[in-house]
């Protein structure tokens, strides 16, 4: 089911080092949602929505309540259901492969995939 889609575009570029990515699949399970991430339901495409907020559910434990940049109405999502990423900015800390320094850079899974090997520029 959780097919990649196109392959991740070319990273920002970085005078830290090289990153090599993985595409993120086409979908990806609700779990993963975080504030300031855009994505749509599959069956609603052209709608994206902005999440404001991620909270467990109080009563429900496979839950959660999301919150909605620009609604005052909270939609509520399993744990475990797909939705498809529009935009998921992270900052991630990367370790070199090599000399184990370690350093945090800002990426947009959707668009340059996830992190997976870092090389630092002293290599």
């Amino acid at each position: 089911m959780s097919t990649p889609h196109n392959p991740p575009g070319p990273n920002p570029r970085q005078s830290k080092g090289f990153l090599v990515t993985v595409a993120l699949p086409m979908t990806v399970l609700a779990s993963r949602l975080q504030r300031h991430d855009v994505f749509v339901l599959p069956e609603q495409g052209d709608q994206p929505l902005a999440v404001a907020d991620v909270t467990q559910h109080p009563h429900l434990e496979a839950r959660l309540v999301i919150e909605l940049k620009g609604s005052s109405i909270p939609i509520t999502l399993h744990v475990n259901e797909p939705v498809q990423p529009v935009s998921i900015p992270r900052r991630v800390d990367v370790k070199c492969q090599l000399c184990g320094n370690t350093t945090t850079t800002d990426i947009d899974l959707v668009a340059h995939g996830e992190p997976k090997t870092w090389i630092c520029n002293r290599h």
